[in-house]
């Protein structure tokens, strides 16, 4: 009579236990997914700083009294001094300190005047025993340097690989979808005559920006294209690479920026492990064919899966822009690339579609970013940033940095004049392609590239293709059908950098401006400003006089 409690006893024995493996595995999982979150968003163990030498030198010192183990140690190879740069010819720099400056961004001439010529943008390597990233930037927050100081995560750029993401991608690759039978979302072959037929060309007016094109009094200019490099092989991603001009079809310049620390890679053979090598060479095609005499730089600052950080990014941008200003030459700068909102966090998905905060609490503010992008204004060069894809269910606003002041963003639109289903908001519009039927604009907004077999395709802009970014075995082609905002955006920055040439004495906010004014008004609800060449000029022609 007295084994029966026993035997209860030890059933809720191995009850408990059960419940305990499972709590046990719950937090192994949940632990798992965030740290693969963190892995995915930013940079382990580095950490971006703005501000002057002296209160940067203030900055590291007081840390030190706050916490030994914290030691930051400078990376030059990815970190830059406006000490570094000419005077420049359209604004001068003065002695105030960045952190009023940077927080100004987009306020004009008043915050170029802010800006210290003393001024650093610095990655440091945390090399101490103190070395989580929230940790040090709590740490700062505490500091009375801190104060003077910009902090910035060393954001991951390019596309998060998030598991349960938007199925169009910032860099025009959209996601595959899951259990499709042919990915839908990859680029599709397309011959020469479906290049100069495309609908595009007709919409923006391709032909009027020819026709300028041929006067012997164009100005020089030079664009810059921070993007995928078509020469990356699978080798070691920290090569240092070039091509020129000469060597390629487009007649561009494809530099390498050597990376010291690339984010983590997609696993092999997933969804997210897609190859867009070729995203910035034909994002390259757009800007040659309105401005044939330019001078364009590839500049690789994302891997060929569309994994790049924002201290890489930073130091190429300034870079560009300080050679551009030192070489006396207008510049524009070409961003089709973002960085979206974050995504919710699902640790125990697919099996459970619970959400969590997510696991970290660093703001999202890229402070160092829109002080880049304040410098570009104060050195007179135009940015101009894709809008992002993040809209297939439901309208979104742009992402990082196309939707700051200084920065034009563009959205992508449709052979209607319409807003691409997948597009986030912009300030103007270029095609982009679209996702829906339009037979049917009620049908799915999802990738269609397989239905793409000319230029007239209205899912698809056709660009070119580097050869090298072709698969061992599959057929040459010169030409490709793609979809994205990344790829309206280069159409923009191609009417940017016609009217520098046109017209060299036009500033930056000057040129923004006249696209926007030049832009086709919409007629319908669903319409968005598409960007017209003949009316940009005549824009551009009556705020000169």
């Amino acid at each position: 009579m007295q084994a029966r409690p026993i035997r209860v006893n030890r059933i809720v024995l191995v009850i408990i236990l059960l419940l305990l493996a499972l709590l046990m595995g719950g937090l192994v999982t949940y632990r798992s997914a965030a740290q693969a979150m963190r892995d995915e968003y930013f940079m382990a163990h580095e950490i971006i700083l703005v501000g002057t030498t002296t209160d940067l030198d203030a900055l590291i010192q007081e840390l030190q009294t706050i916490d030994p183990n914290i030691q930051l140690t400078l990376d030059p190879n990815r970190s830059f001094s406006l000490q570094t740069l000419q005077q420049s010819t359209q604004q001068s720099l003065g002695p105030q300190t960045v952190a009023s400056a940077a927080l100004q961004a987009g306020s004009g001439d008043s915050a170029c005047t802010q800006l210290s010529a003393e001024l650093e943008i610095n990655l440091y390597q945390l090399t101490g025993s103190t070395d989580d990233v929230e940790a040090v930037l709590d740490a700062i927050e505490q500091t009375t340097a801190g104060g003077d100081v910009l902090a910035d995560a060393n954001w991951v750029i390019g596309e998060p690989w998030r598991p349960t993401g938007s199925p169009w991608r910032p860099t025009g690759s959209p996601w595959r979808p899951t259990g499709s039978g042919q990915d839908q979302s990859q680029p599709t072959p397309a011959s020469l005559s479906d290049y100069e037929n495309q609908w595009a060309f007709s919409k923006i007016g391709l032909a009027d920006a020819q026709a300028v094109n041929t006067a012997d009094t164009l100005s020089a200019v030079r664009i810059g294209v921070f993007d995928t490099s078509p020469l990356e092989s699978d080798g070691i991603v920290a090569e240092t690479v070039e091509e020129k001009p000469a060597d390629n079809d487009l007649g561009i310049q494809i530099d390498h920026p050597q990376f010291i620390d690339t984010p983590v890679p997609p696993a092999p053979g997933s969804p997210q492990d897609i190859d867009v090598a070729n995203h910035g060479y034909f994002n390259s095609g757009f800007i040659r064919e309105l401005t044939p005499s330019s001078e364009i730089e590839l500049i690789r600052v994302l891997t060929k899966n569309n994994r790049g950080d924002l201290a890489t990014l930073n130091h190429a941008l300034l870079t560009f822009m300080g050679n551009a200003n030192a070489d006396g030459i207008n510049a524009v700068a070409n961003l089709s690339l973002g960085v979206p909102p974050l995504e919710p966090f699902k640790p125990f998905a697919p099996w459970l579609d619970w959400e969590f905060p997510v696991p970290f609490e660093i703001q999202r503010q890229f402070d160092s970013l829109q002080t880049v992008a304040q410098i570009g204004e104060c050195l007179d060069v135009v940015l101009v940033a894709a809008a992002g894809n993040d809209s297939a269910e439901s309208l979104q606003v742009s992402n990082y940095p196309a939707n700051w002041g200084t920065v034009l963003g563009v959205t992508a639109s449709n052979q209607a004049n319409e807003q691409a289903c997948f597009a986030n908001d912009g300030d103007v519009a270029a095609p982009g392609g679209d996702g829906r039927s339009p037979q049917d604009p009620t049908s799915v907004c999802e990738p269609r590239l397989n239905m793409c077999t000319d230029g007239s395709c209205a899912y698809s802009v056709v660009g070119y293709v580097h050869p090298k970014t072709i698969a061992t075995g599959a057929p040459a082609t010169t030409y490709q059908h793609w979809v994205g905002t990344s790829f309206a955006t280069p159409m923009v920055s191609g009417l940017a950098a016609l009217l520098r040439q046109i017209d060299p004495s036009l500033s930056a906010a000057e040129v923004r401006e006249a696209i926007r004014c030049g832009a086709t008004k919409p007629t319908t609800p669903q319409q968005v400003p598409v960007i017209n060449v003949a009316q940009t000029l005549r824009c551009a022609e009556e705020a000169s006089n």
